[in-house]
C-alpha cells in the first residue's frame, strides 16, 4: 500500500499549504503584464518553501520560479482562488472551494491537486515563452508513463545514454512531475557559454520512485491524458468537454471521480471524496458589455444572458458600422492566440460563436475579452463586461445604450 503525507512522496502537500496561507494573509495584486504575483510576494514565498530557488530578488519574475509558477496555476485551475478586477487593478481572492478543499484528508488533496493539473491546467502555460519550447506532444506522455511504469525504482536514468526514455526535453515538466513523486531529477549544468536563458532547466538524469512506477501505469491507463485534459480537447475545437468521454474502457464510466482508479493501492477510507467538477452555473440576467477601440471610441451594449456570442459579434458590428465581411475570433482571457477563444461560425476551427450561449460563459464582471476582426486589417476591440443585473426585463434583442466617438472607416 502506498502512502501519503505532508512529506511523503514529496513535500507537495506541505509546501502548497503555506502558499496557500500567504494567499489567505496577504493582499495579492497581479502584475498588470501577465497577470502573475509580484516579485515582492514571490520573493517571501520562495523563502517558506521546502526546496527554495536560489539566487532570486525581489525583482525576478514568477516563471523562473517553478513551484511557485506551477502553484498559481493549481489554484486558479481548481478554482480554489480566482482574479478579481478591481479598479483598474487585478487581486487574487480565495473562493468557497477553498474550505471544501482544506477538509479533504492528505490523499484526497494530493488526488485532486493531480487531477487539476491533468484535467484542468493549459500545460502551454507552464513553461517560460523564451525556453524555446514547441507546443507539447501529449502523445508522448502515454510512452513516458509506460516507461516509468517498467523501471526499476531508485535506479538511477541517465537521459542521453538511456534512448529507451525519450523525455531529456521536458524541460520544466521534469520539475512537475518530481513535485508529486514520480522521479528524482539531477539537473544538468549547462556552460555559460550556451546561448540559454538564465533559468533554463535541463535534466541530467532521473530517478524513478516506489510511487512513480506504482502510479505511473493507472494514470496512464485509466486516465489518459488526450481525453482528459480540457484545455487541450478545448484547442480541438471542443465546447464544454467531459473529462474521460472518449473511453472505452468498460470499467470507467463518466461521472467516475478522477482519483478512483488508484484506490485499491491505498489504505481502505483514505481516498473516499474530492471537490465537485466546480463546472459554472448558468448565469440569467442582463449582460452589459463596453466594447472600445479606443480610449474615446467605445459603445456600450446590453444582451440577455440567453444570446450567443454571435448576437454580441452582429452588435458590434452594427455599433461600429463594419460590413460583417471577415473571419473573427473572442479571445475570452483577453490574450491574443490563446486557446480560450470562440471563432466565427465560417472558420475551419471552433468552438463557434453560434453554440456559445453568454449566460453559460461563466463570465465574470470586470472580465476584458478580446474581440479580433479581420485577419488581415486586425481590428482588435476591447470587450469589458461592466455588469450584470439578475432583475429586469431582459431584452429581446441586443440593444447599443450608449456611444462615443466616431466610428473609423471599416477601408
Amino acid at each position: 500500500m502506498l502512502t501519503i503525507t505532508e512529506n511523503e512522496p514529496t513535500p507537495l502537500l506541505k509546501d502548497f499549504a503555506a502558499f496557500i496561507d500567504y494567499l489567505k494573509t496577504h493582499k495579492i495584486v497581479l502584475t498588470e503584464a501577465n497577470e502573475f504575483i509580484s516579485g515582492k510576494n514571490l520573493f517571501e514565498l520562495n523563502h517558506q518553501m521546502t526546496h527554495p530557488v536560489h539566487n532570486t530578488s525581489t525583482r525576478t519574475a514568477q516563471i523562473y520560479y517553478p513551484l511557485l509558477h506551477f502553484f498559481y496555476h493549481l489554484v486558479l485551475g481548481g478554482k480554489l482562488f480566482k482574479k478579481i478586477p478591481e479598479k483598474n487593478r487585478i487581486f487574487l481572492k480565495l473562493t468557497d472551494r477553498l474550505q471544501s478543499y482544506e477538509d479533504l484528508k492528505l490523499a484526497e488533496k494530493y488526488f485532486f491537486l493531480l487531477e487539476t493539473f491533468w484535467t484542468d491546467i493549459n500545460w502551454a502555460h507552464l513553461e517560460p515563452e523564451d525556453f524555446g519550447n514547441s507546443p507539447f506532444n501529449f502523445k508522448r506522455i502515454d510512452t513516458i508513463l509506460a516507461d516509468i511504469g517498467g523501471m526499476t525504482p531508485g535506479k538511477k536514468i541517465r537521459l542521453r545514454e538511456d534512448m529507451r526514455v525519450s523525455i531529456y526535453d521536458l524541460k520544466y515538466f521534469f520539475h512537475y512531475f518530481s513535485y508529486f513523486g514520480f522521479w528524482e531529477v539531477t539537473p544538468y549544468k549547462i556552460s555559460p557559454k550556451r546561448n540559454y536563458p538564465a533559468h533554463a532547466f535541463m535534466a541530467e538524469s532521473i530517478t524513478p520512485t516506489v510511487f512513480g512506477v506504482a502510479i505511473a501505469p493507472i494514470l496512464n491507463e485509466a486516465r489518459n491524458l488526450l481525453e482528459w485534459n480540457l484545455p487541450h480537447r478545448r484547442k480541438l475545437g471542443e465546447y464544454k468537454p467531459v473529462p474521460g468521454s472518449t473511453i472505452k474502457v468498460k470499467k470507467s464510466k463518466l461521472g467516475d471521480p478522477f482519483f478512483l482508479p488508484f484506490v485499491s493501492i491505498f489504505a481502505s477510507g483514505e481516498l473516499q471524496k474530492t471537490l465537485p467538477r466546480g463546472e459554472s452555473k448558468p448565469m440569467d440576467g442582463i449582460f452589459v458589455f463596453k466594447v472600445s477601440l479606443e480610449k474615446n471610441i467605445w459603445r456600450r451594449i446590453e444582451l440577455s444572458s440567453d444570446h450567443m456570442l454571435l448576437d454580441l459579434h452582429n452588435s458590434i458590428q452594427s455599433a461600429y458600422g463594419f460590413g460583417d465581411d471577415h473571419l473573427y475570433s473572442f479571445f475570452m482571457d483577453g490574450k491574443m492566440q490563446s486557446d480560450e477563444v470562440f471563432t466565427s461560425p465560417y472558420d475551419d476551427t471552433g468552438p463557434h460563436v453560434d453554440i456559445a450561449c453568454i449566460g453559460d460563459l461563466g463570465l465574470t464582471v470586470g472580465q476584458k475579452i478580446l474581440y479580433l476582426f479581420d485577419y488581415g486589417d486586425m481590428w482588435r476591440f476591447q470587450v469589458e463586461l461592466e455588469e450584470i443585473r439578475a432583475k429586469g426585463v431582459k431584452p429581446l434583442n441586443p440593444k447599443i445604450i450608449e456611444s462615443k466617438g466616431k466610428s473609423p472607416k471599416q477601408y
